[in-house]
C-alpha cells in the first residue's frame, strides 16, 4: 500500500472514530438529562480507550502527510535559485526612505526665508538610529533646490536667500583641539570652495581696510619711513658707492639713511615677505595651524581673535546679497561629555554672528546627561537622579536651540524594506528576498510597531541578522541529504519573535522541546491553547503583545519553529 493509499485510509478511520466519540460525548448528556442511571466508568474508559487510538491514527497520518511533504520540499529547495544579500552598511543616505521630504522641504523653506532673522539654532532631536544624519542630507539637499531656483525665478529670489551649507562632524574633533578653530577652519574650507582664488583676495582686502581704519597712525609712520628711505636711495645714494655715500653726504643725512632703510626691512619687506609665503597656503590650513594651545591661560585672547576672524569671514561672505551660512552640525552624540559641553560653550562665541543659522542633531538623553554630568554644582544633593539631569539638560538646551524639531516614529517601514531588500549594486536590479518573504517581515513589523519604536538603524540590524540567518539555512538545507527542509518564510515569523520578545519566546520553545517527540508534526495552532496555560508564561512581561505575532506561526510545524530556534540561537540572544 502506497503513502496516498494509506493516507485516504486514515482519514476515513479518524473520522469514523470522530464520530464515535461525539456520539458516546451526546449520549452521556442526554442521560444526564432524563436522569437515567448511566456507569460513568465504563463511558470515561470508553472514551480513553477510541480518543488513545484516535490521537495515533492523526499522528500516523500526520507523519505520513509530513514525509510526502518533505520530498516535494526537498524537490523544491534544490532547484530553487538563491540570491546572495550583503551586509548593509549604516550610513547616512540621500534617499528618502522614511517619507520625511516634506518636512525638510518646510525646514529648508524656514532656513532660507529672507524674513527670517538670523542668528538661529534648529535642533533635530532624536534617538541613537532614528535618522538624524540622513535628515539633515535632506535637508541640505532642499536647500540646494531653493539655491538653484534662486538662479532662474525672480520671485524666489524676492522671497529666499542663498545659503552655504558647512557640514560639521563633531565625533571628527580632537580633545586637544579648541573646538571654535576646527569650526572656523571648516567655515573658511568652505569659503574658499565656493569663492576660489576670489576668497583669499576679498578677505585680504577687508583685512587691510579694517587694519587701516584701526592703525592710520602706524600707516602714516610706514608712508613716511619709505618717504625718507626713497629719497636717500634716488638722490643721495644713487650712483655712489658705499665709501663714497659715507663721505660725501652729511652724517645726520646717513643716520637717516640707515634707521629708514632698517625699518623698511624689518616693518615692509619682512611681513611682505611673510604674507607672500602665507598666502600660498589654504586659509583652512592657515586657521588650523592655530590650534592647539598647550595651556588654558591663552584662552580669552584667542576666543576674541576667533570672533573677529569670523566677523570678518562672514561680512566678506554673505552681507552684500544678503545669503545665509547654514551649519549642521552632526555626530554630537557619540562625543565624549567633555566634548559636548566644550561644543555648546564654543557656540556662545558664534551664536551672535549675523547670518549664520545652526542645524544640530541631537540625542536629547545624552546631551543632557553630559551637560548636567559637568554642571553637578548647580544641583543641592549629592546623588542626582536621571530624571532630574534630564530636565537640567533641557533647559540648558533651550539656551541655545531656538527651535526644536523632534524626528516623528516611524511606523509604517513597507517602502524602507522594500529599499533595503532590492540590489541596486549591478545594471539590473532584483530582490534578495522574495516578494512572499519581504511580505511575511512588511506584516510582523507592522504588528510590532503598535507596541515598540523601531529605529531606522535598528530596521536595518534585523535585514543584516536576517540575511545572515537565510544563509545559515541555506547552509543548513543542503548538508541534509534526509530529515527536514526549512523554507525561510517560517523562519522569519520566529525570528521576529525570538528578536523582540526573548522571553516569551524562550518560554514556547521550552514548551515545545519538551512535548517534542509527540508533537513535533503539528502545526502550532493545535498546541498553542496549551502554550498560554503554565504560569511560567504568563508572568512573562511581553506576553500579551507577542501574542498577535502567533498567527503567522499557526500553520507552520512544530518541527520547523524548533529548527528555526536552532539556526537563529547564535544570531539572537
Amino acid at each position: 500500500m502506497n503513502s496516498l493509499e494509506r493516507k485516504e485510509e486514515l482519514k476515513i478511520a479518524i473520522e469514523n472514530y470522530i464520530e464515535r466519540i461525539n456520539a458516546i460525548v451526546h449520549e452521556g448528556e442526554e442521560d444526564s438529562i432524563e436522569e437515567y442511571p448511566v456507569d460513568e466508568r465504563m463511558h470515561k474508559s470508553e472514551l480513553d480507550d477510541l480518543n488513545e487510538t484516535l490521537s495515533d491514527l492523526e499522528h500516523e497520518f500526520r507523519e505520513l502527510d509530513y514525509m510526502d511533504e518533505e520530498k516535494l520540499r526537498i524537490s523544491e529547495i534544490n532547484n530553487q535559485i538563491y540570491k546572495e544579500g550583503y551586509i548593509l552598511r549604516d550610513s547616512e543616505s540621500n534617499n528618502d526612505l522614511l517619507s520625511r521630504t516634506q518636512h525638510a522641504h518646510e525646514i529648508s523653506k524656514l532656513i532660507s526665508n529672507k524674513k527670517t532673522l538670523s542668528p538661529l539654532t534648529l535642533g533635530i532631536y532624536g534617538e541613537w538610529g532614528e535618522g538624524k544624519s540622513s535628515f539633515l542630507k535632506l535637508i541640505e539637499g532642499e536647500l540646494e533646490k531653493i539655491n538653484a531656483d534662486i538662479k532662474v525665478n525672480d520671485t524666489t529670489e524676492k522671497q529666499y536667500s542663498r545659503t552655504y551649507v558647512v557640514r560639521f562632524d563633531a565625533s571628527e574633533y580632537d580633545d586637544q583641539d579648541k573646538i571654535w578653530f576646527s569650526m572656523l577652519s571648516q567655515l573658511f574650507a568652505k569659503y574658499e570652495e565656493e569663492l576660489g582664488i576670489r576668497a583669499k583676495i576679498k578677505y585680504s582686502y577687508s583685512l587691510l581696510k579694517k587694519s587701516y581704519r584701526e592703525n592710520e597712525w602706524k600707516y602714516l609712520v610706514n608712508a613716511i619711513i619709505i618717504s625718507v628711505f626713497v629719497v636717500w636711495i634716488s638722490i643721495y645714494s644713487k650712483d655712489k658707492s658705499f665709501l663714497e655715500v659715507l663721505t660725501n653726504n652729511a652724517v645726520y643725512i646717513n643716520i637717516l639713511g640707515l634707521i629708514s632703510s632698517i625699518t623698511f626691512a624689518t616693518n615692509i619687506i619682512m611681513p611682505m615677505l611673510k604674507k607672500i609665503k602665507s598666502s600660498t597656503k589654504k586659509m583652512s590650513e592657515k586657521i588650523a595651524s592655530q590650534i592647539k594651545y598647550p595651556d588654558y591661560k591663552d584662552l580669552l585672547g584667542t576666543r576674541e581673535k576667533v570672533k573677529e576672524s569670523l566677523e570678518t569671514l562672514t561680512n566678506v561672505w554673505t552681507r552684500k546679497k544678503k545669503d545665509k551660512i547654514v551649519v549642521m552640525v552632526d555626530e554630537l552624540d557619540r562625543c565624549s561629555e567633555k566634548t559636548i559641553v566644550q561644543f555648546f560653550e564654543a557656540l556662545q562665541l558664534f551664536l551672535p554672528i549675523e547670518s549664520l543659522i545652526f542645524v544640530i542633531s541631537i540625542n536629547q538623553k545624552a546631551v543632557c546627561f553630559a551637560l548636567a554630568n559637568n554642571n553637578l554644582h548647580f544641583f543641592d544633593e549629592e546623588i542626582v537622579s536621571n530624571d532630574e539631569k534630564l530636565k537640567f539638560g533641557q533647559k540648558y538646551l533651550e539656551k541655545y536651540i531656538t527651535i526644536p524639531y523632534h524626528l516623528p516614529y516611524q511606523k509604517n517601514y513597507q517602502s524602507y524594506i522594500n529599499y533595503l531588500l532590492t540590489d541596486n549594486s549591478g545594471a539590473q536590479q532584483f530582490d534578495i528576498f522574495s516578494e512572499k518573504e519581504k511580505s511575511i517581515l512588511i506584516k510582523l513589523i507592522t504588528e510590532v510597531t503598535k507596541y515598540k519604536n523601531i529605529t531606522p538603524r535598528e530596521m536595518k540590524k534585523i535585514i543584516n541578522l536576517l540575511l545572515l540567518s537565510k544563509e545559515r539555512l541555506i547552509s543548513t538545507n543542503r548538508s541534509k541529504e534526509k530529515g527536514f527542509k526549512l523554507r525561510f518564510e517560517e523562519e522569519i515569523p520566529w525570528f521576529i519573535i525570538k528578536y523582540f520578545y526573548p522571553d516569551t519566546a524562550d518560554c514556547i520553545i521550552k514548551y515545545l522541546e519538551r512535548r517534542y517527540k509527540y508533537n513535533k508534526y503539528k502545526e502550532f495552532k493545535l498546541v498553542k491553547q496549551f502554550i498560554f496555560l503554565p504560569k511560567e508564561y504568563k508572568d512573562t512581561p511581553d506576553a500579551i503583545q507577542s501574542k498577535e505575532l502567533y498567527k503567522y506561526l499557526d500553520n507552520i510545524r512544530i518541527e520547523y519553529i524548533v529548527l528555526s530556534n536552532r539556526i537563529l540561537d547564535n544570531l539572537i540572544r
